[in-house]
């Protein structure tokens, strides 16, 4: 599992404010962002969007064709932490010369990746639309999806979202719980009964015309302990979910643990995320199949 931490409010005050609500409820990147921050290792990374709020590699480039690739998901296919010459979309692009979509906001859940993928998929012309879809799924699904607002608290969520972004007053007093993280627990199976189970065959059924187009990629999270989470046994279970509902599956934990004990950088310290090695497993991963 992974968590966003950052060591001074006002930094984190500075990350919510590149984010914009959508339909009053729905969390986007904003538009046009060009940010850089610190994270918890002193190493600073930089983030810039387009017009459409979505994470770009380049705000000179100008790309000669449409991207064929979407990378699609949370903070890990987004690449928090990740200076942009690091980033997976980055990598594609550079080392493999293949163009490449992001459509990633972090900890949005299941139902907000769902969102965010239709969305592009109705503002984009029929020759644009992509023939490879790559999702990085991790757990932390399971707690986004349990944090979804609904009734009284999505009524009043627009409100909290402002000054929660706005007043160093109010981010002390009401403090937003950490992302992607266990609550100092030993990870446990979330059982098919789970919301996020529910979110996400709906999410198989609205996306199901195109699911040749679809690919999940797995890797291991990282535990408090900071080695590659192994225990976790949500990640096979939703393996095979996936397999089950027809979806090729990615499977990258094997080689997740070897370069891990080569010391590559593969988490960010006292974060999680995926550091600069692991983004590049990813890349190498995608082009493997896509290339196919």
């Amino acid at each position: 599992m992974v968590r966003i931490f950052f060591p001074f409010p006002e930094e984190d005050i500075r990350y919510k404010q590149i984010h914009c609500l959508q339909n009053l409820v729905e969390i986007r990147l904003c538009r046009d962002v060009r940010e850089s921050f610190t994270r918890t290792d002193g190493n600073v990374w930089d983030i810039q969007t387009n017009s459409y709020g979505e994470r770009i590699t380049s705000s000179q480039k100008q790309k000669s064709n449409p991207a064929k690739v979407w990378l699609i998901g949370d903070s890990m296919s987004m690449g928090y932490g990740l200076p942009t010459n690091e980033t997976i979309a980055f990598v594609l692009e550079t080392k493999y010369q293949i163009e490449t979509r992001v459509l990633a906001v972090d900890a949005i859940g299941t139902n907000g990746i769902l969102s965010l993928y239709l969305d592009a998929l109705r503002l984009t012309s029929k020759e644009n639309l992509p023939t490879h879809i790559y999702w990085i799924w991790n757990p932390s699904d399971f707690i986004d999806d349990e944090r979804e607002k609904k009734g009284f608290r999505k009524l009043i969520y627009p409100i909290h979202f402002y000054l929660s972004r706005n007043s160093l007053f109010y981010h002390h007093l009401i403090r937003s719980p950490k992302t992607n993280v266990y609550e100092n627990v030993e990870p446990f199976l979330y059982p098919r009964t789970h919301i996020t189970y529910s979110n996400l065959k709906t999410f198989m059924e609205k996306t199901k015309e195109n699911k040749e187009q679809w690919r999940i990629l797995f890797s291991w999270g990282m535990a408090l302990s900071g080695v590659p989470d192994t225990k976790d046994p949500n990640y096979e279970s939703a393996k095979d979910f996936f397999e089950r509902e027809g979806r090729k599956t990615i499977d990258l934990r094997n080689i997740t643990e070897i370069q891990f004990a080569q010391n590559k950088k593969i988490y960010i310290p006292k974060d999680g995320h995926p550091d600069r090695d692991l983004a590049a497993i990813f890349a190498d991963a995608i082009a493997s199949d896509y290339r196919k």
